[in-house]
């Protein structure tokens, strides 16, 4: 369910609109449950006011499925997950249990098969297939850049122009640490600043390619380092988490052909 804000309403006062039959406390649940959403992020407070033009979107009930993993979809061909920011995807030299990769195959009959990555301090949408089939199908669509997807950042100053596009080639050295290099393989990162302060800017990216690090190099690369990133030169520390988020993920399904998208609302402190 959703709604375009026409005129200003506290948000329990727009839930009972989009659900007339529904009690305010099982209205009140939704919002404790972190269902509902204005303009991308989040709504942890009933009294919270919204404004005319802000969109609210109440998403289906999430079902935890361990490790603080969110399950968002999943059929016999592929699973839609909201992993939590200090959750590997997928197994490491160092650490092998605790994976979203292996809380989903505890949980399955499936075989699992990682398709794409989120780096461990990122949060947000992912995907992983449960056929040799959706498997293949869905990395043939990475490999062409023929998924959408988007991240939401909080970046250190003010960033300008307030929309780019940042080009490079990437390589990643024995440290496992990515940087331009003209002998990598090329990374395109478009980006929009959402709003800002003196300190930081809200951010959305747009890949149009999908190499390791690479919105964190771009922007470390600008002079703009995502906040929180140690690695990567942050300077601001009080965030406590790298502050990057996967918030979109989209795509046609691999065996029916639908068209799918499915976002995760930004963290509740993503604002500029």
């Amino acid at each position: 369910m959703k709604m375009l804000v026409e005129e200003p309403a506290l948000i329990l006062e727009i839930l009972q609109q989009l659900s007339p039959d529904s009690s305010k406390n099982n209205l009140k649940s939704w919002i404790e449950q972190g269902r509902v959403a204005i303009d991308g992020r989040l709504s942890l407070r009933w009294n919270r006011r919204v404004l005319r033009g802000e969109e609210v979107v109440v998403r289906p009930k999430v079902q935890l499925v361990g490790g603080g993993v969110k399950l968002l979809f999943e059929d016999d061909h592929l699973v839609i997950i909201e992993k939590p920011v200090k959750l590997l995807s997928v197994a490491s030299e160092t650490e092998f249990e605790k994976t979203a990769h292996n809380i989903l195959k505890r949980r399955t009959k499936h075989r699992v098969w990682p398709v794409h990555r989120l780096d461990k301090d990122t949060s947000g949408v992912m995907m992983f297939a449960y056929t040799e089939e959706a498997r293949d199908k869905l990395k043939d669509k990475f490999e062409i850049h023929d998924i959408e997807r988007e991240y939401h950042g909080l970046v250190e100053g003010i960033l300008t122009p307030p929309t780019g596009t940042w080009e490079s080639n990437l390589v990643e050295d024995a440290s496992y640490f990515v940087r331009s290099d003209e002998k990598g393989k090329r990374a395109i990162t478009h980006y929009t600043v959402i709003s800002q302060n003196a300190n930081v800017a809200l951010v959305k990216f747009q890949l149009e390619t999908g190499r390791k690090n690479q919105i964190r190099v771009h922007c470390a690369d600008a002079g703009h380092p995502i906040a929180g990133d140690l690695k990567y030169g942050s300077k601001i520390r009080f965030f406590k988490r790298l502050c990057l988020h996967a918030s979109l993920l989209g795509f046609e399904h691999p065996i029916t052909k639908k068209k799918m998208s499915f976002t995760a609302p930004l963290p509740t402190f993503f604002h500029a």
